[in-house]
This record gives C-alpha cells, sequence and structure tokens, in this order.
C-alpha cells in the first residue's frame, strides 16, 4: 500500500513539473535545402530580382517585402544589387507560397482515474486507494500547411537578348508546419537558404532555424521593403 501510494504521489509531482516547464517555445522551423549551380557561376554577381509568377507584379507590396529578405541574403553572401536590368549579369526569379491544408491525427493514451486521482475499491469493508486502473486512448486532429520558397537565376545577357534561358543556379526551399502564415514564415526559409545560394548541395540539406538565430535577426532587422506592423489601437 505505502508502495502504491508513493507511486501515485510521484506520477502527480512528474506531472506538475511537466507543466510547469511547458512555457512558451521558441518558434522554429526545420526546412529541406536543395541547391543546385553550374560550373561557372561565381562571376555573375551582379543580379536583379523578379517575380516568377506572372501575375505578380514587381512593385506588389508583399513582393517588395520578400525581395527585400532575399536582397539583404545575397549580399551578406557578396552579390551585387543592380539598379538596372542591363547593368546585371543575372537575372533572378522569386517564387513562394503555401500549399493546400492537410490534416493530420496522432493518438496517446491517459491514465483512467476518479474524480480524486485514485481508483478505489473496497475488501472487506476497508477502503484502499489505488492508482489508474487502465488507459483510454485519445486522438487529436490538427492542420499542416507545405511552404515553399524558390530562387533561380538566369545569365542576363541570354535573357535580355530573349535567347533560349541559361540557368546559373537554383535554390529550392521546403518546410511545413501548423502556420500559413507566410509573411512570418518566409524570413526563416530565406535564412535557411543562404549559406547554400549558388551552391550546390548534392542534396537536401536540413536546416533548422529558430526565432534566436543571429542571421534571420539580420534579415529580419535589415530588410530596407519590411513593412512595419500596425501600432495597436488607442483605448477608449
Amino acid at each position: 500500500m505505502y508502495k502504491m501510494r508513493c507511486g501515485f504521489f510521484l506520477y502527480i509531482a512528474l506531472m506538475l513539473l511537466s507543466a510547469c516547464a511547458m512555457g512558451p517555445r521558441n518558434l522554429q522551423i526545420n526546412a529541406e535545402v536543395d541547391a543546385l549551380a553550374a560550373n561557372d557561376v561565381q562571376g555573375k554577381r551582379r543580379f536583379v530580382i523578379l517575380p516568377a509568377n506572372k501575375d505578380i507584379k514587381p512593385q506588389d507590396l508583399q513582393f517588395m517585402e520578400f525581395k527585400g529578405y532575399v536582397e539583404k541574403a545575397l549580399l551578406n553572401r557578396g552579390f551585387v544589387k543592380a539598379e538596372q536590368m542591363q547593368d546585371g549579369d543575372a537575372v533572378l526569379f522569386l517564387d513562394y507560397g503555401t500549399g493546400e491544408p492537410q490534416i493530420r491525427q496522432y493518438s496517446y493514451e491517459v491514465p483512467i482515474m476518479n474524480n480524486f486521482g485514485y481508483y478505489p475499491y473496497y475488501r472487506s469493508y476497508r477502503y484502499y486507494p489505488s492508482m489508474a486502473y487502465g488507459y483510454t486512448q485519445h486522438i487529436e486532429t490538427y492542420t499542416v500547411f507545405k511552404r515553399h520558397l524558390t530562387l533561380e537565376a538566369y545569365d542576363m545577357a541570354a535573357y535580355l537578348l530573349q535567347k533560349p534561358p541559361v540557368q546559373l543556379w537554383k535554390v529550392s526551399v521546403q518546410s511545413q508546419g501548423q502556420s500559413n502564415d507566410l509573411r512570418l514564415i518566409f524570413p526563416y526559409m530565406v535564412a535557411a537558404m543562404q549559406p547554400y545560394l549558388a551552391a550546390n548541395t548534392g542534396h537536401k540539406v536540413a536546416v533548422p532555424v529558430d526565432e534566436t538565430d543571429l542571421l534571420l535577426k539580420d534579415i529580419v532587422m535589415n530588410n530596407p521593403h519590411r513593412l512595419p506592423a500596425a501600432s495597436p489601437a488607442p483605448q477608449p
């Protein structure tokens, strides 16, 4: 009996400690980066970024904000922004988006107890409190979104002369999570992409990025096109 009571109170103590430890967690994404590059791309460092989607205009506010994050990552890697198309030697096409929501499920078991945390039973008119007498299965449902970012570089001279496109390099970033807020997630994917610009990974590379990442903060804080957050409404 003493061992059973000790075991029960140890279980309760562990549950309380676990609940106390569950504070606000840092936002983190686990990105997959896949990069390919031709052999002779290092000399083409002056770039202009255009939207890959023909329905998006270069002056669209969201595109300008996202382009600013990518430009900062490129500058960090030694690229140079060209003010005019004819001044560049690489034209970069930026694509991004989120997929359709996907429903996922997971199951877990919890012990069955009465309202007092005991399973009481009686023997010879005496009361014996006990621990859980079984388990019940719970099923939780949640929604997952796939987020993607692609940056493709092409030779500017061939592009301006409307010749067949000459691809220089390409970087693809994918992540999935419960948020479809692309404005929130996009800088994380850019931070994951930066080390592999104009590089060749050989295969997909897993890159975790959380909100304490110094590179992420640098990309976010130094984006001249980042729109400021709305001021809180004044209290009546």
